[in-house]
């Protein structure tokens, strides 16, 4: 994986004019301008390998151009568009570092610190040996701020394979607990999945590392134990938090870790694909996501739209300016958008960042201009349903693809393709 983000893993709200003050003006975009990308909404939709899909493109100060084609379900006749409601999963994770990062410019969080000063049950982190769980050794050293938010923590995932992400799903350290109305608990796990941040990080601290913090990057919770972080140090409850600095400034009014009331109406469904066909995983009419908050997975809990998360992408995209907001400093962006992962490279297990790319602050960063055209420097995330976003500093755009898939059609690297074929027909490239 060297030219993809792509990884092997399949209330209040804003005030009318707290929106109006940061909403950026859109419009359909012309199929004339863009015919590459219509043509991959064309083939994968009539094509019966998606559902829907969503794209929404920034290209400089230009009013944000949306592209939709399909229906929330294949038995809804509802279309899909820049409202429609997904599931963004591991997207979740970028949101969630920049809520961090917030706390890091107010001085109240370093990258450098020991999570410890904020979680003492990590105050003395252990290290598996030999694939078992009661053979440990001390850590040669303590897991910082900055392990958890590019995978280097030595922390796992229970999407894994392996004895540690097996005690991770016996112990119901899921993303987000929604295996409870998915009927996924099993009578031989030691715990229900974990519904509050407090318990995640209780039962998490009780087991070992399979890594020495910042020697190996794997795929991890680290973006989950994070939200416990933020609720700790903040003095409120994490989405609370996440709600205040990023998400009523910039006025996503969707972005939330449940879609509520009249809100469900916009709901997606989610597919799988099988043997040329689509089946449902998570049906729109009857989804765990519309149940209520569950375990507030910063990792994978949110839920969003292509009009809100775009608006994300364009604040960092813009150096932390979103019209009159300011919602972070354009050097918390820098240190966002930065490989972290040292001049050498760190050993990947399971999921790989790529030769030549590296992490960022819950971003994958490319290391060189990619074969699509996305330039170098360019970062974004993906998600487990499908979702995918960048952001170009390069060429100054910033794409989201929604879609609800999992297994089967991946949009990515098509999707690129497609978008940056168009770019080049405008003359919209940089060499």
């Amino acid at each position: 994986m060297t030219d993809s983000f792509t990884l092997d893993r399949r209330a209040l709200i804003a005030g009318l004019g707290a929106a109006a003050a940061v909403a950026p003006s859109f419009a359909r975009a012309a199929v004339k301008d863009y015919p590459q990308v219509q043509a991959f909404l064309d083939k994968y939709v009539d094509g019966k390998q998606l559902a829907n899909c969503v794209v929404a493109v920034a290209r400089g100060n230009r009013p944000v151009e949306y592209f939709s084609k399909g229906n929330l379900a294949l038995d809804a006749n509802i279309a899909a568009g820049p409202s429609s409601i997904y599931r963004v999963y591991s997207m979740s994770k970028p949101v969630t570092g920049a809520t961090f990062m917030a706390l890091v410019e107010r001085g109240i969080l370093r990258l450098d610190q020991p999570i410890s000063d904020i979680l003492p049950e990590f105050a003395n982190p252990k290290v598996m040996l030999n694939g078992n769980l009661e053979t440990t050794r001390p850590a040669s050293g303590p897991i910082l701020m900055r392990h958890l938010v590019t995978h280097t923590s030595g922390l796992s995932y229970g999407i894994g394979q392996g004895p540690l992400a097996a005690a991770y799903n016996s112990y119901g350290l899921g993303a987000g607990g929604r295996g409870v109305a998915a009927g996924k608990v099993r009578p031989t796990d030691v715990f229900p999945p974990a519904r509050d941040l407090e318990t995640f990080g209780r039962r998490l601290a009780t087991l070992p590392l399979n890594n020495d913090p910042g020697t190996v990057f794997e795929y991890s919770v680290g973006l989950d134990l994070m939200g416990l972080i933020i609720q700790r140090a903040s003095g409120m409850p994490f989405y609370d938090y996440m709600r205040q600095v990023i998400l009523d400034p910039l006025g996503m009014v969707d972005t939330d870790f449940v879609v509520m009331g009249s809100k469900k109406n916009r709901l997606t469904s989610v597919y799988a694909g099988r043997n040329g066909s689509l089946s449902v995983n998570d049906d729109r009419n009857n989804s765990p996501f519309s149940r209520d908050r569950d375990l507030p997975s910063g990792g994978g809990g949110l839920t969003s739209t292509a009009q809100d998360y775009v608006k994300f992408c364009q604040m960092l995209m813009n150096g932390g300016t979103l019209g009159r907001a300011r919602i972070l400093k354009a050097e918390s962006v820098e240190t966002f958008r930065t490989n972290h992962m040292g001049a050498a490279t760190i050993p990947a297990r399971g999921t790989s960042p790529g030769a030549g790319n590296g992490f960022g602050v819950a971003v994958q960063v490319l290391g060189a201009k990619s074969a699509a055209g996305e330039g170098a420097g360019t970062y974004g995330w993906d998600g487990a349903a499908g979702t995918t976003m960048w952001i170009d500093p390069v060429n100054n755009v910033s794409v989201v693809g929604l879609v609800q898939i999992q297994g089967g059609t991946s949009i990515h690297a098509p999707l690129r393709e497609a978008v940056y074929k168009d770019f080049r027909t405008l003359g919209a490239l940089k060499a």
